[in-house]
């Protein structure tokens, strides 16, 4: 009885109940909608930023990262590439090896950073394949070829089909050098890549600094990166098995991890705002529809009810406000989130701003249980405890 009450008490003011049920659907589903926005957008920067170079996982010697020399290399490797391909989520396994060294043609020389790639896993793990602009990506796997950044080839002034002459020191510490043919140029938009770095193919690269079939780095690449960090336990696991060090993209991408912390820091105030705008309203809309009833309340307790009663129905008032509005801003941030996580909302004033960085001009905003729910029910949590003054007051 006490629940039909309440729902008959709330059509009593229309107006009031269909504001206060639209003041919480609004901020339910802008708090549905952009963290799914935000969610989809770093899924998009964390793929886009990884599978331009590094992979959603690397494995190298211990303190490699920090201490990049020739001779902390990985030898003996191939049983752990065989275990790793059979980790859950694990779509490809490659390796590389790299080098500092100094390229040479008739008039000039710069240094760059020598990557040795498996020519034909490369494209499954970087977009530097898809990204040649002049000429071809490597061929075979010890081919006298190279493929360098768009802003060293312009800096060397060397063409598609020219010689280059790589000088620099082998594992064995003796001199490295070889003459390469340059067979494709590269722009990846990102500047430091682009006029530091060359690529060339493994096995010639062992050959050429003498690394006796060893390498720096175990490449690991996967579909989803949300899928794929389920997989790191196991991978840390495998890596410590063998006294290697396992780096997921937080650590590859540390800058790009600050980035996202700092974005979701200066979002939550704004959420926070919404929340306790919306709580005060409710708890005035609330408070005024019980101090409009201060008569209608001694009847009922002259009628027999308990003061408790009619603290329930007043509870039981602000519930179904709650509920509606959820229901009402849940469907519509979800439908909304949906559509755009398929259409896209695309920036094309500010492509060449986002391809400067790796990024596509589209970002896709991405439903999860977390971002369908967290706001809305904050919202409600906040909204009930609002609530108890009115009822105290009862």
């Amino acid at each position: 009885m006490i629940a039909e009450l309440a729902w008959r008490n709330l059509w009593r003011q229309p107006r009031r109940t269909i504001l206060s049920s639209l003041a919480i659907a609004f901020t339910s589903a802008f708090l549905v909608f952009m963290p799914s926005l935000q969610y989809g957008s770093y899924i998009t920067m964390i793929e886009s930023t990884l599978r331009l170079f590094d992979g959603y996982a690397e494995i190298q010697q211990a303190g490699y990262r920090d201490n990049p020399e020739i001779r902390n290399s990985i030898a003996n490797y191939q049983n752990l590439l065989e275990e790793l391909r059979s980790v859950d989520n694990i779509q490809t396994v490659s390796t590389r090896a790299v080098s500092f060294a100094l390229m040479a043609t008739d008039n000039r020389s710069f240094g760059a950073q020598i990557v040795g790639v498996e020519v034909d896993r490369e494209a499954k793990i970087s977009t530097i394949p898809n990204n040649i602009k002049q000429g071809r990506f490597l061929s075979a796997k010890q081919a006298d070829e190279i493929v360098l950044g768009e802003v060293l080839a312009r800096n060397l002034k060397v063409k598609v089909g020219e010689k280059i002459t790589l000088l620099g020191n082998g594992r064995d510490g003796s001199l490295a050098a070889d003459s390469l043919t340059v067979v494709g140029i590269f722009a990846t938009g990102i500047p430091t890549m682009d006029r530091l770095m060359a690529e060339m193919p493994l096995e010639r690269f062992q050959e050429t600094f003498h690394m006796r079939g060893q390498i720096h780095a175990i490449i690991l690449n996967g579909g989803n990166v949300s899928n794929f960090q389920q997989s790191m336990a196991a991978i840390e696991k495998l890596a410590n098995k063998y006294q290697l060090e396992s780096l997921d993209w937080k650590k590859l991408q540390p800058g790009l991890m600050k980035g996202i912390l700092l974005d979701i820091t200066t979002a939550l105030p704004l959420y926070i705002a919404m929340i306790v705008v919306v709580a005060f309203s409710l708890l005035n809309s609330v408070l005024m529809s019980v101090l409009e009833r201060t008569r209608e309340f001694g009847v009922l307790l002259a009628l027999g009810m308990r003061p408790g009663d009619i603290g329930r129905m007043v509870w039981i008032e602000t519930l179904i406000l709650i509920f509606i509005g959820l229901f009402v801003g849940i469907g519509l941030g979800y439908g909304f989130a949906e559509y755009y996580g398929a259409v896209g909302i695309h920036f094309e004033e500010a492509q060449e701003i986002f391809a400067e960085y790796g990024l596509p001009s589209a970002m896709y905003p991405e439903v999860n249980w977390f971002t369908l729910l967290a706001g809305p029910l904050v919202i409600a949590l906040c909204v009930l405890i609002a609530a108890i003054f009115p009822v105290m007051r009862i």
